[in-house]
């Protein structure tokens, strides 16, 4: 039983040459390897940074284009808007100054009426008392006429 497994002999395996193992690289190349992949990833997120900051920037480019754009705008609308408020307050205005000078020309339309009213009871008036004072002249006249006093006798 011992006879298939069997050890071998300690001496002869310190005589023994080992087998020659592959040859490996030179401990140098690893850290440029590492370096060069660094470059390479470096140039890229580089690049892709750029990218990224440069959209960012033409973003905020057309955004502040924008902003001004509408700040004219709004400023345009307000003026328009304050235009509007003086030419609604002017109307208005206008309106009320139309009111009254209607109202004034109704007072001076109802004065004048009454002030023309006045003037024909006046007239008649007038008319009435120099009716009267012909009438008195005439009688005053033939009264003191000579040919009146001999036609009376």
């Amino acid at each position: 039983m011992s006879d298939d497994f069997q050890f071998p002999a300690p001496g002869l395996e310190a005589e023994q040459t080992p087998a020659p193992l592959p040859r490996q690289r030179s401990p140098l190349v690893l850290p440029w390897m590492v370096a060069g992949l660094a470059v390479v990833t470096l140039a890229v997120v580089s690049l892709y940074a750029k990218k990224v900051i440069d959209d960012q920037a033409a973003r905020a480019s057309q955004a502040m284009r924008m902003a001004d754009e509408y700040g004219s705008r709004a400023n345009k609308l307000e003026s328009d808007q304050k235009d509007a408020r003086r030419q609604a307050i002017t109307a208005s205005e206008k309106t009320d100054e139309l009111h009254a000078a209607s109202t004034r020309l109704a007072e001076q339309v109802a004065d004048k009426d009454s002030a023309l009213t006045h003037l024909k009871r006046i007239d008649r008036i007038l008319a009435r008392d120099a009716a009267v004072e012909r009438t008195e002249a005439a009688r005053t006249l033939t009264s003191q006429s000579p040919d009146a006093g001999t036609r009376r006798r």
